[in-house]
């Protein structure tokens, strides 16, 4: 797994909501957001997080689309 168990759960890069892994690749995670329903990728490459991604940091952050 690309992320390892740190990243387990992310925010969504679209509304920010709780994501949990669906799929794993070499360097690449798959996720589903609980809250908004799209999917999306995270490319580690090679950089597993060393914190747990969930919950945030900081809650009030941006989520990086504004879609």
């Amino acid at each position: 797994m690309a992320g390892g168990p740190n990243a387990d759960i992310v925010p969504c890069l679209y509304c920010g909501g709780k994501s949990s892994r669906i799929s794993e690749g070499r360097e690449d995670d798959f996720y589903r957001c609980e809250q908004c329903g799209r999917r999306f990728s995270v490319d580690w490459s090679g950089r597993p997080p060393v914190t747990p991604q969930w919950p945030p940091a900081d809650p009030t952050a941006k989520p990086l689309f504004d879609l």
